[in-house]
């Protein structure tokens, strides 16, 4: 259908048009130059002040196709994330953190999360921060500047996310690690606490504003990572991914929850991921099932 010549878009979809256009090109400029600089970008101190330090710069591409198993239908989504993370630290007992990011994606207006909050360290073994950050059960899902980040799953997605918070952190040895916190939630406290031992961490966390419990326990060995989430009458869900061949790098994984007050299942995916890395990129394929809109779904997805 031809569209009418007196047609004038508004000023809303001018301006989304636009933002969408800008996104593309800004996310493949910085793509290019990210690959151009034919290095990882990670840990790099500046030159003209050594104080400073880019702790990270990421960008990456995830896409997917939906077949429908119930009917000849197909459909697809796409998004692209692009971020960084950076450190001063003027004193060896004091530094100031920071990261960004910013996330189109088809059908959502573009999105930005950002954290910036202060890290005193008086002994190797204590640290304390304060600030915007992410709380101790936070810290046990996937960085949101990182590969993992952008292809968060459903189960690691149901652990609290970040707040105005201060945690403190003791190391008692390089495998015994304990934290306390306390956030702000809804203009209410949230306490906090964390565990870790070599391959567990277990944390936990409880919510003035809804008087609920929540824990996470994440087991990182070898071939295998799994992150288990329970939260008091709302959900349980699990994460499992499996290494089953070492040298092609291909894992299965299963995806899961399931609804405590509904009492039916909200999340059930499962199939496989082929990674792949080269010097500058890194990414995968994947093929898997979901159980909750009936699909076959097929990944492709590509970061620096």
């Amino acid at each position: 259908m031809s569209r009418n010549k007196n047609y004038k878009p508004s000023k809303k979809q001018k301006y989304m048009k636009t933002m969408r256009s800008l996104t593309i090109v800004i996310m493949m400029v910085f793509i290019c130059l990210t690959i151009t600089a034919k290095a990882q970008i990670e840990n790099i101190k500046l030159t003209a002040d050594s104080t400073v330090t880019i702790d990270k710069v990421y960008a990456g591409i995830l896409s997917g196709t939906q077949f429908s198993t119930d009917s000849l239908y197909a459909s697809t989504f796409a998004n692209m994330r692009f971020g960084a993370m950076a450190t001063y630290q003027p004193t060896k007992w004091f530094a100031v953190k920071t990261w960004a990011i910013y996330q189109a994606e088809t059908k959502t207006t573009p999105w930005h999360m950002q954290q910036f909050w202060f890290k005193f360290t008086p002994t190797k073994k204590l640290s304390l921060e304060i600030g915007n950050m992410a709380t101790l059960p936070t810290e046990q899902r996937p960085h949101p500047v990182s590969g993992n980040g952008q292809f968060e799953t459903f189960s690691e997605g149901q652990i609290v996310g970040m707040a105005l918070n201060a945690k403190l952190k003791y190391a008692f040895t390089n495998d015994f690690k304990a934290g306390a916190g306390i956030a702000i939630r809804k203009d209410k406290p949230e306490y906090s606490g964390m565990l870790s031992y070599k391959i567990v961490k277990l944390s936990s966390w409880y919510s003035q504003y809804d008087k609920k419990i929540g824990a996470a326990v994440n087991i990182n060995v070898a071939r295998v990572y799994d992150t288990f989430v329970w939260k008091q009458d709302q959900i349980v869900s699990n994460i499992f991914c499996l290494k089953i061949l070492k040298k092609a790098n291909v894992s299965l994984y299963a995806d899961t929850g399931y609804d405590l007050a509904a009492k039916k299942l909200v999340r059930g995916e499962g199939g496989l991921l082929k990674n792949f890395e080269s010097k500058y990129i890194k990414g995968l394929f994947g093929l898997g099932y979901q159980h909750e809109t009936h699909t076959i779904n097929g990944y492709l997805f590509v970061h620096v």
